[in-house]
């Protein structure tokens, strides 16, 4: 049975709008915040896509010194710094691979 107008019109009133309509930011639960590691607080991820040779390379020179691609990274972006008379300086940061002391 198809409804009646007086139902269609208690539908569309702005009560019943409003009860739809979601709460002001005020009311709203808050927003789910996502854990990130201690390490890469503070930090940005800076990245570029590039043949697979290119990767292999960067893990093969990294697994020759002993270091993390991380680390390699950090080395030739210091060096196109330096390149181009920039004083920043990229620090590896990322913790994640434990230094061995002797």
């Amino acid at each position: 049975m198809k409804a009646s107008l007086k139902e269609l019109a208690a539908r569309n009133s702005p009560a019943t709008i409003a009860s739809q309509l979601p709460a002001p930011e005020s009311q709203q639960e808050p927003r789910r915040t996502y854990r990130t590691a201690q390490t890469r607080a503070e930090t940005r991820q800076v990245s570029g896509h590039f043949r697979p040779e290119v990767s292999q390379t960067l893990r093969l020179i990294a697994a020759e010194q002993g270091r993390d691609i991380q680390e390699i990274l950090a080395e030739a972006l210091n060096m196109v710094f330096a390149r181009y008379g920039k004083a920043t300086r990229a620090e590896v940061s990322s913790g994640r691979r434990k230094k061995l002391t002797t």
